[in-house]
């Protein structure tokens, strides 16, 4: 009976599979934009950008703050040394689309030496392929971005972040989790949050002078070549040479205007694990904790933010959500990033603090930012899933659960198919765009 049951399992998690690489290489050849904008940041910038390092790659490389792009040229840098197909768009999309999936292997890798599974191997292999339905990894492949590649290092260092928290091998650990994070970082800004958390940990926490030496050290020891780049941007004598239009993009004003779009986003991806685990989310709403917290945050919020508007660009779903169809219905907004930090403050004491504590500088470090993004949380939400968050927690929340991974299948699957819709039809973007 039990073999039976397996074998059955087993069968629909290869025709998920399936349908999965299916659909992803489809979206290729429609020329898919589920992200609204991946055709004109590689026409307008990467590509742009390439071709000019090509030709002459440190002047191009000291005037790249003319052309717009957001990232480190780090991504741009490796794709001019070993990208074999970086002389044609076809060629360079295709490469990088095919490439992406080694990003699946890496994280079967780390899912399965985390040992959330035991032995079993059709699970392990079920939950990488979740990302071929989520429309940011696909558009980023399709169309040469930035944000896959930081995904290959986001993954060990989630994984050794969990290590670090849970204190095993800490020296070792802390090590492999400095490396992994300054690639991170080299590769997309917006996760600066987790080195301030790695930095805070060391530093307050633990407290080990051999680990505080070794880690500062790392960091500047890797830290020399984005150094000599600054340099090079004249970034010692102007601050706004870090990026274009630093001063336009980042402020600490930002930070407050953003809390309902960053608590609104993290509810969003909440959402699975609370329809999953539906009892114990009714229980904590009856709990007075909540009920108390929920009110005095709910008027704070409402104080803060009754008056509030937010552009069209960015956001998320819920943003979207709430100004197509609720006409910009504040209290809506308002109720959904007081849900949010009601259930995590009641839920405080099941959470180590160091999860808060990265929580805290995801507020600060993405909030600083005039406009964020959805891509910058999916499918980065799955490896926070299974990499960041300890084992213990993973089984009490049941995300380890084969019905739990064949609902996010449906799940993420429901977000393409939204965002198709959104941005094909109802922004009306065309398929098989070309320049």
């Amino acid at each position: 009976m039990f073999y039976t049951k397996m074998k059955k399992i087993n069968f629909y998690s290869y025709i998920l599979i399936s349908i999965c690489l299916f659909l992803y290489f489809s979206g290729y050849f429609f020329r898919e934009i589920s992200n609204g904008a991946g055709h004109t940041d590689l026409q307008k910038h990467i590509w742009l950008l390439l071709n000019d390092f090509n030709k002459d790659y440190i002047n191009t490389l000291k005037n790249y703050l003319i052309y717009k792009e957001a990232t480190f040229p780090f991504f741009h840098t490796l794709q001019h040394i070993f990208n074999p197909f970086k002389q044609t768009v076809f060629g360079y999309t295709l490469s990088n689309t095919i490439f992406n999936l080694v990003i699946l292997f890496i994280f079967y890798h780390y899912i399965k030496k985390k040992e959330i599974f035991g032995e079993n191997r059709t699970l392990i292999i079920l939950i990488p392929f979740i990302f071929l339905l989520s429309p940011w990894f696909r558009s980023t492949s399709y169309w040469g971005l930035t944000e896959n590649f930081a995904i290959l290092f986001l993954i060990p260092a989630c994984f050794y972040f969990n290590k670090l928290i849970q204190k095993e091998d800490f020296f070792k650990t802390n090590i492999l989790l400095t490396i992994f994070l300054s690639l991170t970082i080299y590769s997309r800004q917006q996760y600066i949050y987790l080195v301030f958390s790695h930095l805070i940990i060391i530093l307050f926490l633990d407290r080990n002078l051999k680990n505080i030496i070794t880690t500062l050290l790392i960091y500047f020891i890797l830290s020399l070549p984005g150094l000599y780049t600054y340099y090079l941007w004249g970034v010692h004598e102007n601050l706004s040479n870090a990026t274009h239009s630093f001063e336009d993009l980042y402020s600490l004003g930002n930070i407050i205007q953003n809390i309902p779009k960053i608590s609104s986003i993290l509810l969003f991806y909440t959402i699975p694990i609370i329809i999953f685990n539906y009892k114990n989310f009714f229980n904590i709403l009856r709990k007075k904790t909540f009920i108390l917290s929920f009110v005095l945050i709910y008027f704070i919020e409402f104080l803060l933010f009754k008056d509030l508007k937010y552009d069209t660009q960015g956001g998320g779903f819920i943003i979207k959500f709430y100004k197509i169809f609720l006409n910009e219905n504040n209290y809506f907004l308002i109720f959904i990033s007081s849900l949010f930090f009601s259930l995590a403050f009641t839920v405080r004491k099941e959470i180590n603090k160091e999860y808060y504590l990265i929580l805290f500088f995801v507020f600060i470090t993405i909030g600083l930012t005039i406009t964020l993004y959805q891509e910058w949380f999916d499918p980065i939400y799955i490896i926070l899933y299974y990499l960041l968050l300890p084992n213990n927690l993973i089984s009490k929340i049941r995300i380890s659960n084969q019905n739990f991974l064949f609902f996010l299948y449906f799940w993420e699957f429901m977000i393409l198919l939204i965002a198709i819709i959104y941005y094909h039809f109802y922004l009306k973007i065309p398929f098989f765009y070309n320049f």
